[in-house]
């Protein structure tokens, strides 16, 4: 729409109102600029899609229109008949400004300059031209398309901010609808953890103790021990998980990589954790402390003893193994990559899992940022920060622009002090955003600069006046405090404070200025009388302007406001209905613990108390197959089955911390059931005929006494 109107526009403003005067209008020269006009109309009319080329058919149509157009007066001056098509370009440049990459703002910004210094010259109309002219006019271009582009890159923001709000709200509503499908899937990996890092344990030890307790009596008494302090913790634990109110999600009981690899050294694991960038930060650390601890505990099952690298960047996670000694099977659920995967995606990255070249497994989590992330090199020049300093250039070059335009020859050292008092007035401005008030603050004691450099200053009376010019900071800075600062409620104290501080300046200017000998005051005491009875005078002036400034911000600030509030209301009102539903779910799942899995557990630590090592292995046994069949019915059925149970007894494993947001004590060994210090703890053996004839444990393990089992790293 805002294309017809343009062209119509123009087309009745030239060659249509001459037309209707019957005013001599050239044939040739109204089809040409009736052409250039249709071609930056229809230019402009995918200045959304494609603001660039958009903008490129615009200045073709402007430049072609201005050649073409009359020379002579038609309104106002010289060549001003297609004084309307200059809207195009301001137009087109606030579309690219908005919806084109920042790097392309330097040559839109050249190219529509350089059409306004071509139309410049071609209707300057003089057989020789005006350089300096010319050169004020390109300034005043710069000056002009500058704050176009911030204009239309504020607009941008506002654009991204309100489609990141609607994203946040969008992901707040699925987020409500899988609330309960999350929160089984979250748990089920934390029922996960339970099963591999405690009742797995109880298992292993439990039936070694049974297996070897005739030739190692002592095993018993340890396993007992072992069984009823860790049955208690996995009570813990599992009355944790499943609490009607959440536990604390404190990121500072998550333990450190370096904890945690300490902890399966301590099961003979040798463990080289390497942290360029140091550990995670807080908002990463339960996820990712929960991907290693997974993939350490299968560095257990399936390579025990072996070299094992933990490796920590912020864009990529690492876990590998070489293989080590002979796997334990039968005591996973086929969870582990699923629930690892979950925990990278919950980071916006992803997981991987599967054999590395030359022997051993490798998991490896890609995080954020490591692919497809877009980095600047200067990612100030594109931020607030950015955009301040244009509007200093911005406000510097109209300054600059002032003072070529003076007819009177300029010292060039009053030039120089009165443009570098000009940028200091103005260089506050880069601090509006953080601190409105500092920043008029500056702006007001800034603004005195003139009158100290006028009297007894390097700079002449006459050309005082230059500094009033600065007046348009001094209203930045009062929007900048509508905008943004702090006590919304007294932000109009701004208003008398900027328009009486100006009209200070600008009476003490007047009272100073000798340029009519006629009209000079003569003494201090007029000069003083002078200034006491314009400030109040002037400050009146000033105060429309500077209220006007005031109120465009303050509106715009409750509008930003209210805006606000309602994303705010309807993404708080999302999140808690999601937390309602995961909060059924989660009593749904407690009813389920507390019927099947919770009344085995608690059956472990009593068992181990009465000295019944067959109760405590059956009990944990069935608070195993009812916690994965409680597991199957959260998660659906696993990637792979578990292998079968082995015959043979397998080194014991000791708990790991149960959960991320509730970490347990690093695992311990029990002494009696210790892996050797060697390169390989003892792996699964099966005890060969020497042994059971002699009723004694072999001293040496040998490789034929090695069970072999498949391998099977589905987990």
């Amino acid at each position: 729409m805002l294309p017809v109107l343009l062209v119509a526009g123009q087309l009745l403003y030239w060659p249509g109102l001459p037309l209707l005067d019957h005013d001599g209008v050239s044939v040739p020269a109204a089809v040409v600029v009736t052409g250039a006009c249709l071609l930056s109309g229809a230019a402009l009319a995918w200045r959304r899609e494609r603001p660039l080329p958009a903008l490129v058919g615009v200045l073709t149509g402007n430049v072609i229109a201005v050649l073409a157009a009359p020379d002579r007066p038609q309104w106002v001056e010289t060549g001003d008949a297609t004084a309307i098509m200059a809207i195009f370009a301001i137009v087109a440049l606030f579309s690219v400004a908005v919806h084109a990459p920042a790097r392309l703002l330097p040559a839109a910004v050249a190219g529509a300059v350089a059409e306004q210094a071509v139309t410049s010259v071609v209707q300057d109309g003089e057989p020789g031209v005006d350089w300096v002219y010319q050169a004020q006019a390109v300034v005043a271009s710069l000056a002009l398309y500058g704050l176009v582009i911030l204009l239309g890159r504020r607009r941008r923001r506002f654009h991204a901010e309100r489609a990141e709000a609607a994203r946040r709200l969008d992901a707040a509503r699925q987020a409500n609808l899988g609330a309960a499908d999350t929160e089984r899937r979250r748990l089920a990996r934390e029922l996960h953890d339970v099963t591999a890092h405690h009742l797995t344990s109880i298992v292993v030890n439990s039936s070694a103790a049974e297996m070897l307790g005739d030739q190692r009596p002592e095993l018993r008494a340890e396993a007992l021990d072992f069984a009823a302090r860790t049955g208690r913790e996995t009570l813990d634990a599992l009355r944790r998980l499943v609490a009607i109110l959440p536990a604390t999600t404190g990121r500072d009981d998550t333990p450190s990589l370096g904890d945690l690899a300490d902890g399966f050294r301590a099961l003979g694991q040798r463990i080289t954790v390497e942290l360029p960038d140091g550990d995670p930060p807080p908002e990463r650390a339960a996820a990712i402390y929960g991907i290693v601890r997974e993939a350490l505990t299968n560095t257990l099952r399936y390579a025990p003893g072996g070299h094992v690298l933990v490796r920590y960047t912020t864009t990529e996670l690492l876990v590998e193994d070489d293989g080590g000694g002979a796997e334990v099977t039968g005591l996973g659920g086929g969870r582990g990559v699923s629930g690892m995967r979950e925990r990278a995606q919950s980071l916006g990255g992803d997981c991987t899992a599967g054999p590395r070249e030359g022997g051993g497994w490798r998991v490896r989590a890609v995080l954020p940022g490591a692919d497809g992330t877009v980095r600047t090199a200067y990612p100030w020049l594109r931020g607030p920060i950015g955009a301040s300093a244009a509007l200093v250039v911005l406000l510097v070059l109209v300054q600059a622009v002032i003072m070529v335009a003076d007819e009177e020859t300029l010292p060039r050292t009053a030039a120089a002090l009165i443009l570098l008092a000009q940028i200091a007035h103005a260089v506050p401005l880069l601090w509006r955003r953080r601190s409105a008030w500092w920043a008029f603050a500056a702006v007001v004691l800034t603004g005195l600069l003139g009158p100290l450099l006028v009297q007894p200053g390097p700079v002449p009376a006459r050309y005082g006046y230059l500094f009033l010019f600065s007046c348009v900071v001094d209203l930045a800075a009062v929007h900048a405090v509508a905008v943004r600062g702090a006590r919304p409620g007294l932000t109009w104290l701004a208003v008398p404070a900027g328009a009486g501080s100006v009209a200070f300046v600008a009476a003490v200017l007047l009272s100073l200025d000798d340029s009519d000998p006629e009209l000079a005051l003569n003494g201090m005491a007029e000069r003083l009388a002078f200034v006491a009875v314009m400030t109040p005078l002037m400050a009146i002036l000033f105060a429309v302007p500077a209220a006007a400034c005031w109120g465009v911000g303050f509106a715009g600030r409750r509008r930003r406001d209210r805006m606000r509030a309602r994303e705010a209301d309807g993404l708080a009102s999302e999140l808690e209905h999601a937390a309602f539903h995961a909060l059924l779910e989660r009593r749904r799942i407690a009813a389920g613990l507390h019927e099947d899995v919770l009344r085995h557990a608690a059956e472990v630590p009593g068992a181990a108390e009465r000295g019944d090592l067959a109760g405590v292995l059956g009990s944990a046994r069935r608070a195993l197959t009812a916690m994965r069949a409680l597991l199957d019915g959260l998660g659906g059925r696993p990637e792979t089955a578990p292998t079968a149970v082995p015959t043979a007894p397998a080194p014991a494993v000791a708990p790991a911390p149960t959960s991320a947001s509730a970490p347990a004590p690093s695992p311990v060994p029990v002494p009696a059931l210790e892996p050797a210090p060697a390169p390989a703890p003892v792996p699964v053996v099966a005890p060969g005929p020497a042994s059971a004839a002699s009723g004694s444990p072999p001293a040496e393990v040998q490789a034929s006494d090695v069970q072999e089992v498949p391998s099977s790293r589905s987990e």
